[in-house]
């Protein structure tokens, strides 16, 4: 828990620091989850702080003309910036890359209850844990080749199978109705050959993504198409941007 004791400690020396008590709480909370390799149970809300809400708490709390005035905006400075770090940490401690909640998962096996799943480039298998959570099946795939650099590749959340993603659609694409894919990298076009591969069968694609951002390859993105579908829009109010990063969920084909 450093991350939050680090918040703590230069909450506390700011006016009127209970005023950030539902943030600390929060990223607590999901934190304490993540330890315990379960899910955090609700969508997360925005941590950093707003330009208003800057301004607001400094005219409520601070005197512009104290002594200390400018130590005080260093700290708030350094405050946000700890807050904004926020989505870099659980990447960094707990390989948590999409913002997979039971609230969300809990969503998606009311709005798709008939699916069943192939996570392909799974990581530590947040989205299958959270099916399987549901009563949901779901096979989870990964070729594990980053494990044994990461401090989280011992941190499995369920079983997770070693396939590389090609291969886990030719191997179990008879089994399941739909592929999900999250957080593919954005240096990396296997995302299009993933693509191309799912167009020669009848499998639903289920991506977690940022178009032409912070995941997933240019070529994939343009390459895409989406599926409307009202479902998919209620999927998305349970999974809100919290940060800069403005990644959803999207049906493809």
């Amino acid at each position: 828990m450093d991350y939050v004791d680090d918040l703590k400690k230069i909450a506390v020396r700011l006016p009127q620091s209970q005023v950030f008590n539902a943030r600390i709480k929060f990223m607590q909370h999901v934190i304490e989850a993540l330890e315990h390799k379960e899910l955090p149970k609700h969508r997360f809300i925005p941590f950093e702080l707003t330009e208003q809400q800057i301004t607001k708490y400094l005219a409520n709390n601070v005197d512009p003309d104290i002594d200390d005035f400018d130590a005080v905006i260093s700290d708030l400075e350094q405050f946000d910036k700890k807050l904004a770090d926020f989505r870099t940490f659980l990447q960094d401690q707990f390989g948590y890359w999409a913002t997979i909640t039971e609230e969300l998962m809990g969503e998606w096996a009311n709005l798709f209850p008939q699916e069943t799943y192939l996570e392909l480039m799974a990581g530590n298998g947040y989205i299958s844990k959270g099916f399987i959570d549901q009563g949901i099946s779901a096979i989870c795939t990964d070729d594990l080749s980053w494990s044994n650099e990461s401090p989280t590749g011992n941190e499995q959340l369920t079983k997770v199978q070693q396939f590389d993603a090609l291969s886990a659609i030719d191997h179990f694409s008879d089994q399941v109705t739909s592929v999900v894919l999250a957080w593919s990298p954005d240096k990396n076009e296997i995302d299009t050959q993933i693509l191309d591969k799912i167009r020669q069968t009848d499998l639903n694609f289920f991506v977690i993504g940022e178009p032409f951002g912070a995941t997933n390859s240019h070529k994939f993105w343009d390459s895409v198409e989406y599926v409307a579908d009202p479902r998919i829009d209620k999927l998305n109010e349970k999974y809100p941007q919290y940060d800069l990063v403005n990644d959803k969920i999207f049906l493809i084909k």
